[in-house]
């Protein structure tokens, strides 16, 4: 089986399209010839071979569309693996913080670890609490793994709670078979604090499938930690029980009995460490049996043969246009032509991954994190095990990481919402570095010192938004004291209007007598020193809320930036107008 195979040929039906296409340029040949007759000229010797060299490239082109292939390869679609089914835990205690940016976050960026690390094994995924729910039956689909790993959150359960028992019976009941036995493995992620379960019928459950458990306790198991819940208005709070503050640790006790029991169970008590969920999982089934799927018919690989027609095709259409034309042009064509021939494999054109290090490096140490960053993730992408050993892949992470930190701290003073996003995204390169090389022990104090600056920076987000809604109760406040002078001025005005007599006069006739004077009101010389007191008690309320306007013009006034004039705040020109009010009272 070498010769030439097509391998899209429903395609080759669009070779039928030559038949007509070669009537329509000989019918245009035609009219052409008979046109320039009429007009007494001859007729060119070399339109009939331009179209025909036309019609050839067409048709070549055609058959490159088809994907022509040669020298074909069978390969067996055979897997071999175990059947892997992640169950993490989902509870409010998984929130804490004792581990940066929270322990239910370095649970999925562990299983993330893992499927970087996973070829052949179907994976699976359920999440618990107080109940279990199956989120990915087991497929080879990591993508999809990943992607529904991204919607877990706390709220992926129906009840509350931590009951690691209607996890194994879910994934028993639904998700393991029975025929597989042996080669199944449950990889329980959890901080512990069972409640309800009773670890004997776990056991049990387990040995009866032949399910295999690794657990995984995440945590710290001597210092609490408080459980941080944000609400629908990301209002930041603590949980309480009855009003106390709710404390939590890594409870491994239970995780401990639990693999005691159970002979096919490895606890591995991670606590706050980094760790590498792939390379425990590695040296947890090293040595374990596997099971093989071989498929019937296997997969055929061609090597691809379409440019051998798309080339001769362009050439084709250059002889075309240039035959029986100037020699100059003639010329051009063959130089294209020259350069088509000789255009190199576009897989060997690229920057060396070496190179771009280095050039990352120099715009780092210049100052320059923002184009760093983006060299180190370009690299990240474009790199692999295959281009680059895992201490240079770590590198690469650590020093991404280190860009992202200094992001961070430059926008600290400006954004803090911006800053934070740097700083996690900062805490997942160095726990990429982490995993690519353990032992790279900056990668573990990078991470350390990171988890304090983003909690600083949650903080500072907290003081801020706690600022800026006092700055808001304050202006309803000021708004409220205006309104307030506003009413009082105006029922001012026209109590003084309606004591008054009407001033109007009206239009004279011509001869008519003079109107008489004006009288004032009986009762002016009492009521004019009680209207100056009420306008100078007025006088007090609007020098105060001038004095905390412009107080809050100070907060509100963005800060000043080197090299341009200064920002007025949203009360310069109210301000302005308000600073005559108390002058003309």
């Amino acid at each position: 089986m070498s010769g030439l195979v097509f391998q899209w040929s429903g395609l080759l039906a669009l070779l039928l399209l030559v038949v007509p296409l070669g009537y329509l340029l000989a019918y245009a040949r035609g009219r052409r010839a008979v046109l320039i007759a009429a007009m007494g000229g001859g007729l060119s010797t070399h339109r009939r071979l331009r179209d025909y060299l036309r019609l050839a490239a067409f048709t070549l082109l055609l058959l490159a569309l088809a994907r022509p292939g040669y020298a074909p390869q069978k390969h067996a679609v055979s897997r071999t693996g175990r059947d892997v089914v992640f169950a993490l835990d989902v509870s409010q205690s998984m929130l804490a913080e004792d581990v940066a940016p929270s322990r239910l976050e370095v649970a999925k960026q562990a299983v993330r670890d893992a499927l970087q690390t996973f070829s052949h094994e179907r994976v699976g995924l359920v999440v618990y609490a107080g109940s279990a729910t199956i989120l990915c039956p087991l497929t080879y689909d990591y993508d999809f793994v990943r992607y529904m790993l991204e919607q877990t959150h706390t709220r992926s359960v129906d009840f509350g709670g931590t009951t690691v028992q209607s996890a194994v019976e879910k994934v028993v009941d639904q998700v393991f078979v029975a025929e597989r036995a042996g080669v199944q493995d449950l990889v329980l992620l959890t901080d512990g604090g069972d409640h309800g379960s009773q670890m004997s019928r776990v056991a049990e459950l387990l040995a009866e499938q032949g399910v295999d458990l690794l657990l995984v306790g995440v945590g710290d198991p001597d210092a609490g930690a408080t459980i941080p819940l944000v609400d629908s208005k990301g209002v930041r709070t603590l949980l309480r029980s009855k009003d106390a503050i709710v404390y939590t640790q890594l409870e491994d006790a239970s995780l401990r009995d639990l693999a005691a029991q159970s002979p096919d169970a490895v606890y591995v008590p991670v606590g706050v460490r980094a760790f590498d969920l792939g390379q425990i999982y590695a040296n947890y089934v090293d040595g374990r049996e596997v099971s093989v799927f071989e498929g019937h018919e296997g997969v055929v690989v061609y090597q691809e043969a379409a440019l051998f027609c798309v080339i001769p095709a362009l050439l084709l259409l250059l002889l075309s246009e240039c035959w029986g034309t100037h020699r100059r042009a003639l010329g051009r064509a063959s130089v294209l032509a020259a350069v088509l021939c000789g255009m190199p494999d576009a897989e060997g054109v690229g920057s060396q991954p070496q190179t771009q290090f280095a050039e990352a490096l120099t715009l780092y140490r210049a100052g320059s994190f923002a184009e760093a960053e983006a060299v180190f993730s370009e690299l990240e992408l474009s790199s692999d095990a295959s281009t680059l050993a895992a201490a240079e892949l770590a590198a690469v992470q650590l020093n991404r990481g280190l860009c992202l930190v200094e992001l961070s701290k430059a926008e600290s003073g400006t954004s803090a919402s911006l800053a934070l996003s740097y700083a996690q995204q900062a805490q997942s390169a160095f726990l990429a570095a982490k995993r690519y090389a353990p032992q790279l022990a900056r990668s573990g104090m990078r991470l350390e010192s990171t988890a304090v600056w983003v909690a600083s920076l949650q903080g500072q987000i907290e003081e801020d938004a706690e600022a800026k809604d006092a700055l808001q109760a304050t202006m309803e406040q000021l708004l409220e004291r205006l309104q307030a002078l506003l009413d009082a001025q105006q029922r001012l005005r026209q109590q003084v209007a309606d004591s008054d007599v009407d001033r109007r006069r009206p239009r004279r006739r011509r001869n008519a007598p003079p109107p008489a004077p004006i009288v004032a009101p009986a009762d002016a010389s009492t009521n004019a020193p009680l209207y100056v007191a009420q306008q100078a008690a007025l006088k007090p309320d609007a020098e105060s809320i001038y004095a905390e306007m412009q107080q809050l013009d100070v907060q509100m006034r963005p800060p000043a930036v080197e090299g341009l004039p200064p920002i007025e705040s949203l009360l310069a020109e109210p301000l302005k107008l308000m600073a005559k009010v108390p002058v003309t009272m």
